[in-house]
């Protein structure tokens, strides 16, 4: 039985929780949270088998084996390493930290004391991105030369918001982290080009359209917001013989597949369960096989992308 422990016991806390009750080899064994209100919900919900007031205490729990880490960016690098220091495996919410130094030293403390790190990017594991990645290995849209993406959102100001902190809000940080994973995915050649289109307002990135341009001349496009009403949430994956078309890409179960000659189809893969099964069974399934790190989201998709998502945060000052 694997015993999880969940850090930070918010929304999204709730639906990993709500996922983690179908495995019947792995438990939500302890949660921890500083808000007395939050603990007594997660408790009438789940009834983890412990409770926790503050963080440290968890860590120091020698029961629980892996940590999931759901509390705001800007304190994901401190809990990961606080988490590992303690001997745990950790699954962190993305995006995993702000810099590329900070998820550089997660991943070598991981690897030098053999302890399962992965960033929760679901995209990775849900299964109609197998069927993309069959479609596009098998030459049925030929080369990719172009993808772009949307994920926005309207998000009014909030007084004190993670996401209007001047250090960890803004929309590349949330939304944004999505689409530049989601290139990474199928583009794994070198960035040459950075250039990002941009709106701040109190402080911090609330529209963002970075363009890339990749060592074999591929581009994308990866537009993210918390401004805009329309909610656009669509990714095309355009290549020499044709495209797809995901909506939302970051968690879809259909894909359109239109080919230059004029012929489509459909692809389709229902979640298993919803979409955090998956990934949380890649966890399990790593940790029981003694792996470090996923082949589907390992430290080095974590450290390149999150580089890149720097170098466009720097773009924008």
């Amino acid at each position: 039985m694997i015993k999880w422990g969940v850090l930070g016991l918010g929304g999204i806390a709730t639906r990993f929780c709500e996922s983690l009750a179908n495995f019947d080899d792995a438990c939500f064994y302890a949660g921890a949270s500083f808000t007395e209100s939050k603990r007594k919900a997660f408790d009438e919900a789940f009834h983890p088998v412990k409770l926790y007031d503050n963080y440290n205490d968890m860590l120091e729990d020698d029961d629980v084996d892996v940590i999931y880490i759901a509390v705001p960016h800007g304190f994901h690098y401190q809990w990961i390493m606080a988490s590992l220091e303690h001997g745990k495996h950790v699954m962190t919410e993305k995006p995993a930290t702000l810099t590329q130094e900070d998820i550089k030293t997660i991943a070598a403390y991981a690897k030098e004391h053999h302890l399962f790190f992965m960033e929760a990017m679901k995209a990775r594991f849900i299964p109609l991105m197998n069927l993309v990645h069959q479609t596009i290995s098998e030459g049925t849209i030929g080369d990719i030369t172009h993808i772009e993406n949307h994920f926005t959102f309207e998000l009014p100001y909030i007084e004190n918001h993670y996401m209007y902190d001047v250090k960890q809000g803004g929309t590349l940080y949330d939304a944004g982290c999505y689409g530049l994973a989601f290139v990474q995915d199928f583009i794994k050649e070198d960035v040459v080009d950075v250039k990002v289109d941009y709106v701040i307002n109190y402080d911090v990135d609330v529209h963002q359209n970075s363009h890339i341009t990749y060592a074999n001349g591929a581009t994308a496009d990866c537009e993210s917001a918390i401004d805009d009403p329309t909610n656009k949430r669509f990714g095309v994956i355009t290549g020499t013989k044709g495209k797809i078309t995901m909506n939302p890409f970051y968690r879809p179960e259909h894909a359109d597949v239109e080919l230059d000659d004029g012929t489509s189809f459909a692809l389709d893969a229902k979640y298993i369960i919803d979409d955090f099964h998956t990934e949380i069974a890649e966890v399990h399934r790593c940790i029981c096989e003694g792996l470090i790190e996923s082949p589907r989201m390992s430290y080095n998709d974590s450290i390149t992308y999150i580089g890149l998502m720097e170098q466009i945060k720097k773009a924008m000052k």
